[in-house]
């Protein structure tokens, strides 16, 4: 069972440094440039570098993926200005994912093997094809340090054909399924596996482990006008455990009401299914669309998908949504915005943010923060009861020291509905005199004893909430204390 969340991180098309302290398991698109990669030391990470030389640091448990030959290659010529180095490649630990490419492992480099070669004294090692594609490039690796590869370092590819298959993984590890065309059943059991249906409407079973459930095509799960449905089952997905929906080929932005580029979660009329679908159709009329065994509306948050590289100026991750400025470390951080629109991360420890003026996303992460917004329309924002909570006998709750009118919380993730007496899914606001503090609270304990609660400065009531299931297209923000039936305006 996944014990971390996985925090997605995507580049530009420049050249990005990319150095994660986020506690948790990091996906990370490097993009088109020159990359410099290292994801969190205690993570179970992936890094796909992208097309450009890339410098990738095997940190924690790495799966380096690979989508494109063009990813890292030998040129025609023998320029080798495009192939990928890789740091602290352990054999022992981390894998390649080049399922993609059809390699199956180690050999002569010829009929989908590479063969290992060493440099230097054996202070370089290489992974290379010997099959070129029709523009003389071929598949090159380049890591520092010598490697003494094994079959568990490549993950293994277990293919269907054009037909109907029934493919059946194993559970000796982490492993590839793929379809192809035809009316397939995908079976995972154990393992971090990557299921891809392909056309078709597939029935696809992850089993343990934190699995993949990979759609690259429109086509792969769809509703037709036809009347012929070639939708795909997902029979057991599991948030709690690590799974997810990657939609990283595909052009969606995130969830919502199924138009401009978002998909809707909805619950059929049974209770029995959920369905993920998107509104608009292709030009031959079709949606995609996918279905999920039981009600998942709670699961199948932002969380739960793989949206790809949103392709903007600035790295970005999947904690913020939005363009990431500042981010802290695993330590005890002061983090000082600027007087534009900052986004701000402070990941573990018992931060000090400080976001200036201008309109601010904050995220404090782990550990007891103080936090204080400035001028400007500010969201404090929380995804999980360990970044601000209280048990029995001890307070970890984050501090809002200038919370005022404009600024707004998000509460995702975790459970919580609307604002109530703080049980059965609502959080209660209430002020503390003596102290001078308004208090968000839910009185329902996790697993470990803890309950979620932030404390503000001062008296506040009027406090817009974005809760679960609510987006701004869709419902109006709930603020404590007004008529809901007059909802107020509070992002202009």
């Amino acid at each position: 069972m996944a014990d971390k969340r996985k925090i997605f991180w995507y580049g530009t098309a420049g050249d990005n440094v990319i150095e994660s302290f986020s506690g948790g398991n990091d996906v990370i698109y490097g993009g088109a440039g020159y990359d410099y990669i290292a994801p969190d030391r205690g993570g179970n990470n992936v890094v796909i570098g992208g097309a450009g030389r890339d410098d990738l640091v095997a940190n924690g448990t790495t799966v380096f993926r690979y989508l494109s030959l063009e990813d890292s290659y030998l040129s025609a010529t023998g320029s080798d200005e495009s192939v990928d180095w890789i740091s602290g490649f352990n054999s022992n630990r981390d894998r390649l994912d080049l399922t993609a490419l059809g390699f199956t492992g180690l050999g002569d480099g010829t009929n989908g093997t590479l063969k290992v070669s060493t440099e230097d004294d054996y202070d370089h090692t290489f992974l290379r094809s010997h099959e070129a594609d029709a523009d003389g490039n071929t598949f090159v690796l380049e890591f520092f340090d010598y490697v003494d590869f094994n079959a568990a370092n490549f993950q293994r590819l277990i293919g269907g054909s054009e037909t109907a298959d029934a493919i059946l993984g194993t559970s000796a590890g982490a492993e590839t399924l793929m379809g192809y065309a035809g009316r397939d059943t995908l079976s995972g059991l154990a393992g971090d596996d990557r299921l891809v249906g392909g056309a078709g409407g597939d029935t696809l079973t992850g089993g343990e482990g934190a699995d993949d459930f990979v759609f690259s095509a429109i086509t792969d799960s769809v509703h037709a006008t036809s009347g012929i449905q070639t939708r795909d089952l997902i029979t057991d997905f599991n948030a709690a455990q690590g799974d997810i929906i990657d939609l990283a080929g595909l052009n969606f932005t995130g969830l919502g009401n199924g138009y401009n580029g978002t998909l809707k979660v909805e619950l059929n009329a049974a209770g029995t299914q959920t369905i993920l679908k998107s509104m608009e159709t292709d030009a031959a009329g079709n949606r995609f669309e996918v279905l999920f065994n039981g009600d998942l509306t709670s699961d199948l948050n932002r969380s739960a998908f793989d949206f790809g590289n949103p392709t903007g100026p600035k790295v970005v991750n999947s904690l913020t949504q939005d363009n990431l400025d500042v981010v802290g470390t695993a330590g005890n951080d002061t983090l000082n915005g600027g007087d534009y629109d900052d986004q701000m991360v402070g990941f573990q420890g018992n931060d000090q943010i400080n976001a200036g003026s201008g309109d601010d996303v904050i995220v404090g992460g782990y550990g007891k923060d103080t936090i204080s917004g400035g001028a400007g329309r500010d969201i404090f924002l929380y995804y999980n009861v360990e970044d601000s909570y209280r048990t029995a006998d001890s307070s970890y709750s984050d501090l809002i020291t200038d919370f005022e009118d404009g600024d707004a919380f998000y509460i995702l993730d975790i459970g919580l509905e609307r604002d109530g007496n703080g049980y059965n899914g609502t959080l209660k606001v209430e002020y503390n005199e003596e102290q001078d503090r308004t208090y968000l609270r839910s009185f329902e304990s996790n697993a470990k004893g803890q309950q979620f609660q932030v404390a503000l400065s001062g008296n506040h009531q009027n406090i817009p909430f974005l809760f679960d299931g609510l987006y701004l297209d869709e419902a109006p923000i709930h603020i404590v204390g007004v008529n809901p039936a007059k909802p107020l305006d509070v992002f202009g």
